[in-house]
């Protein structure tokens, strides 16, 4: 690869930058963590490449449609425009082995521990693992970074944009 390397910011979606109140797929479901639009927009300002990688089983299990999804993070992308910020990319996973909806009904290596988002991201751009991390909320979040070769840091709740100043740019 020629393409220089980035710090990449990995961000799990449900629980990190919105509340997880159960397979959020639509706008009436979705509310941001405090804290989190700021703490992307400082994440960009430190030369972070911010990425969403996010299980979505919901549309394996037939809660909402990927469209739901898409629009979901292009409502996330119009509110952070608002204040001169983004998201640079999301992937989504929407397979579960549980699932309803027989093409999203497998084990599939997208979805997270598996480590097929992470690659498709490194399809993307050249990563320095070692400037870059993965904030979760589950151990599985915690395992992918791990397999992936970034540092991970387990986001329990709270403000999303004190804990990264906190526990990522002073590391």
């Amino acid at each position: 690869m020629n393409k220089k390397s980035r710090k990449v910011a990995i961000l799990d979606r449900d629980g990190v930058l919105n509340e997880n109140r159960g397979y959020v797929g639509h706008l009436d479901k979705f509310k941001w963590i405090k804290g989190a639009k700021s703490a992307i927009k400082f994440l960009k300002k430190e030369n972070f490449y911010v990425a969403v990688i996010t299980n979505q089983s919901g549309i394996a299990r037939n809660y909402f449609k990927v469209k739901d999804v898409k629009n979901l993070h292009n409502f996330m992308q119009n509110d952070l425009k608002k204040i001169n910020t983004k998201i640079d990319v999301f992937y989504f996973s929407p397979y579960h082995i549980d699932g309803v909806i027989q093409r999203y009904k497998k084990k599939s290596s997208c979805r997270k521990p598996g480590i097929g988002m992470f690659k498709k991201l490194q399809e993307k751009i050249a990563i320095n693992k070692k400037k870059s991390f993965m904030i979760g909320d589950k151990k599985t979040d915690m395992i992918f970074a791990k397999k992936c070769g970034v540092k991970g840091f387990f986001f329990r709740k709270g403000n999303l944009f004190n804990f990264v100043k906190k526990n990522i740019i002073n590391d």
